[in-house]
C-alpha cells in the first residue's frame, strides 16, 4: 500500500482527515483516482481525505470512540433516520484495506462543503448544497464510476463521496 502525504499528484489533491497524517491506499486505487481526475475539467479537483485505517492502531481506536459518540448524538437528533446508522457510522471498509476511500471536491479552487456539519447535516441542507453544485458533483461521481469505483448507496455517505474500488474500468458508469 502507498502512504500519501498532504499535497498534489497530477492534479489529485491529498489532504488526510484529522487526526490522520497520511492517506493509505493501494497503488491500483491511486491509479484509478488519477484516471478519474484526468476525466475532469481543470476547474474541478478530487481531494482524497481518507483511505485505509488500521482498526488496531491509535487512529482506529480514536475513530471507534468518535463513532460511538456520534451514534448517540445522531440517535437523539435524527430519530427517524436510525436505519442509516450502520451505513453512516460503520467503518465501511476503511479498516480492511486500501480500496475504500473518501473523496471531497474542489471547484474553482474552493473546497465544496457538501456536509458542513458532517454527517449531522440535515437532509434538506444536503439537497440544497447538491443542487447548487449539481454539475460538479455529477461529473465527479461519473468519473469515479467510469474508473472502477462504486459509490456508497447511502445519501449522506455518498456526499462524503465514500467509494469502493472494484478494479474494473467501465465505458459507462454503473447506476
Amino acid at each position: 500500500m502507498l502512504k500519501l502525504s498532504r499535497g498534489t499528484i497530477d492534479g489529485l489533491r491529498i489532504a488526510p482527515r484529522w487526526p490522520a497524517s497520511q492517506v493509505i491506499v493501494e497503488a491500483e486505487v491511486l491509479q484509478g483516482l488519477l484516471d478519474a481526475q484526468a476525466l475532469l475539467p481543470s476547474t474541478l479537483r478530487l481531494l482524497v481525505t481518507r483511505g485505509f485505517e488500521c482498526s488496531q492502531g491509535q487512529l482506529g481506536g480514536f475513530r471507534r470512540v468518535v463513532r460511538r459518540l456520534g451514534i448517540a448524538v445522531f440517535r437523539c437528533c435524527y430519530r427517524h433516520r436510525h436505519d442509516e446508522i450502520d451505513a453512516i457510522f460503520g467503518a465501511n471498509g476503511h479498516d480492511l484495506d486500501g480500496r475504500h476511500v473518501d473523496v471531497s471536491l474542489i471547484l474553482h479552487g474552493q473546497r465544496l462543503r457538501l456536509l458542513p456539519l458532517g454527517v449531522f447535516t440535515p437532509l434538506r441542507w444536503q439537497q440544497q448544497r447538491v443542487s447548487r453544485h449539481a454539475d460538479a458533483v455529477a461529473a465527479a461521481k461519473d468519473a469515479l464510476q467510469r474508473c472502477g469505483f462504486d459509490l456508497h448507496p447511502n445519501a449522506t455517505e455518498s456526499l462524503q463521496i465514500h467509494c469502493d474500488y472494484r478494479g474494473i474500468t467501465l465505458a459507462e458508469p454503473s447506476r
